[in-house]
């Protein structure tokens, strides 16, 4: 199986005015969940010194995680690179199984739409359209990078064109945060739940979901480093 398939980004909230400028319920306590710091358990460190942890979400089927390393960047270098929806395809990994692109871009944030190519015998891929925003979410998120929200296309149908043969996606947020470190640097997370949808167990969808999320923070790594001549 293509553990990066279900490579769940980076996306989130805050909506355009003329189609809903709130943040679900559902989502907006997800978010919360996942900026909070309590009740992460660390279960693995890679060998590049990124600490993957778990937190168990109440009613939900699947846990939240969290991936976090040390940096001496700025984090805004980092949030430049997750709000580049349209560039996603010239630096991911698993882009040739990932479609991305900005449906429409405000000074507050963007939607964006994204399908997933799953390369399995009876399972449609998958596809969502979501809000993501660098502003704060509520008071408590001002060291929040950027966050992203599933949206449902049945709030805005002349917007969102569901397709056919694809599963689509509702229930979902993710959120990228900073905080100074020790050592005088900063360390940088990026949590997320989302259930990609159909009947896989769920022990696999949390392997993918680990797999994938490291992914996403070497490839973004990557970019900054790339975009602004630093060295590991």
């Amino acid at each position: 199986m293509n553990k990066n398939i279900y490579i769940t980004i980076f996306t989130i909230l805050c909506v355009p005015k003329g189609f809903g400028e709130e943040i679900s319920s559902q989502n907006r306590t997800l978010l919360k969940i996942l900026n909070a710091n309590s009740n992460w358990n660390i279960i693995e460190k890679t060998d590049d010194s990124i600490y993957i942890s778990e937190k168990l979400i109440e009613g939900s089927e699947l846990n939240a995680v969290k991936v976090e390393k040390e940096y001496n960047i700025k984090p805004e270098l980092f949030t430049d690179v997750i709000m580049n929806v349209g560039g996603y395809d010239s630096f991911l990994s698993n882009a040739k199984s990932l479609r991305s692109k900005v449906i429409n871009d405000t000074p507050s944030g963007l939607i964006g739409y994204q399908r997933i190519k799953v390369n399995l015998p009876f399972f449609n891929d998958r596809e969502y359209y979501f809000y993501m925003s660098r502003k704060p979410f509520d008071v408590q998120s001002s060291n929040v990078m950027c966050y992203w929200s599933l949206l449902d296309p049945e709030q805005s149908p002349e917007i969102f064109n569901q397709s056919e043969n694809s599963t689509y996606l509702r229930e979902g947020a993710g959120l990228w945060k900073w905080e100074p470190s020790q050592s005088g640097g900063v360390k940088i997370s990026y949590t997320l739940t989302m259930h990609p949808g159909g009947s896989i167990p769920d022990f696999i969808l949390e392997m993918i979901n680990k797999n994938s999320i490291v992914g996403l923070l070497r490839d973004v790594e990557n970019e900054v480093y790339s975009n602004n001549g630093f060295s590991d």
